[in-house]
């Protein structure tokens, strides 16, 4: 939204993307295979027949789909035993994926997001970990915020010196858990990351690592207008603040596909965010959900707010924005699977509190 106020770019420009996401524009749209005598598969494809915007990429209509949640995508990106996936080298793995809806037709949330990064990068001409240092994280005052060194960045082990990063884990069927990823120092081996080449190694769906506080004070802008409640210092625009915040999907979009399916059972449990407990009035907006009504717990309690946005992390991290009235709440968990049943319970009892004091 910073770039649109500076009028680099228009949410509803499909031109942007033909000349700067070329690659994204050029794509077909997977439909299906069929199963080979030798057990190969043959791909089906079809042309796409939409225009992709800016807009589309935030509200996850753009029809791409993801290797996490999108099994046929994940199917097609295997090569033997191994699997390219966004965390493990997104960049290339955005370059590889088909589309798997026609534009502007379904609602799914892919790899928009990430390809937003990409489109930053390409019209700052910098690298996005520097765009967000200053124009997000130093203004902020956001000193515990930034990339882990698998995706270009030294946050990880930055933390880890002082005795603060918290590394993620995996939950097993006993219940007990087991450290995934303990702090990876080295930086993958690849091509020259951009501006100086032209690899893009800056996800914005994986790879940023922070503090409960730091995140608290980003989000703390959303309910501020955009404009930091501590330095007085403008983020983005009210005007911009609140397009955000508005629901982007007509409402033949707006439950077809909310459903987050997994396609890896151990790291992800499937949510339907049209249930009658989470967000069934809902929609996205721009990279957040948008509460359609005051949302009904399951043991009858008063939830978030309408009109609250929200959103998720894949390691069970979970936020609102309540404007009506004046909150914003950030549970961390840090473990996988994503909706594990004893995370989703506690933060409904954690909302439900809440609720009830307010």
């Amino acid at each position: 939204m910073q770039l649109v106020e500076r009028n680099l770019v228009s949410l509803d420009d499909a031109t942007v993307i033909e000349k700067l996401l070329p690659e994204l524009a050029a794509k077909k749209v997977l439909t299906g295979y069929e199963e080979q005598e030798d057990g190969s598969k043959e791909w089906k494809f079809e042309d796409s027949k939409g225009e992709i915007t800016p807009r589309m990429l935030l509200n996850h209509t753009n029809g791409t789909g993801h290797t996490y949640s999108d099994p046929l995508t994940n199917e097609y990106l295997k090569e033997g035993w191994e699997v390219r996936n966004e965390v493990a080298d997104p960049y290339q793995t955005l370059l590889d994926s088909p589309l798997r809806w026609q534009p502007g037709t379904h609602t799914f949330y892919g790899q928009g997001i990430d390809w937003i990064a990409v489109l930053i990068e390409r019209l700052t001409k910098l690298s996005l970990v520097n765009y967000l240092q200053e124009n997000i994280f130093d203004p902020l005052n956001m000193k515990s915020t930034g990339y882990e060194e698998t995706h270009g960045g030294d946050i990880t082990s930055r933390e880890e010196s002082d005795g603060r990063f918290w590394g993620r884990s995996l939950k097993q069927e006993d219940g007990s858990y087991v450290t995934i990823d303990p702090s990876p120092l080295a930086k993958p081996a690849r091509a020259k990351p951009f501006p100086e080449g032209e690899y893009h190694t800056h996800p914005l769906g994986t790879g940023l690592a922070s503090t409960a506080t730091d995140l608290t004070r980003f989000l703390t802008i959303l309910l501020n207008e955009g404009k930091d409640p501590v330095s007085g210092k403008t983020i983005i625009s009210p005007e911009s603040t609140q397009e955000m915040w508005e629901a982007q999907l007509p409402a033949a979009l707006r439950n077809d596909s909310r459903l987050i399916t997994s396609a890896l059972p151990g790291v992800m449990v499937p949510v339907d965010l049209p249930a009658p407990t989470l967000d069934p009035e809902g929609s996205f907006g721009l990279a957040c959900g948008v509460q359609g009504a005051d949302r009904a717990l399951g043991d009858g309690r008063k939830g978030r707010s309408k009109g609250s946005v929200y959103w998720f992390g894949a390691a069970n991290t979970e936020y609102w924005v309540d404007p009506e009235k004046g909150i914003v709440v950030l549970a961390e968990g840090n473990y996988f699977p994503w909706n594990d049943e004893a995370w989703t319970a506690f933060v409904a009892e954690v909302e439900g509190r809440i609720y009830e004091g307010l």
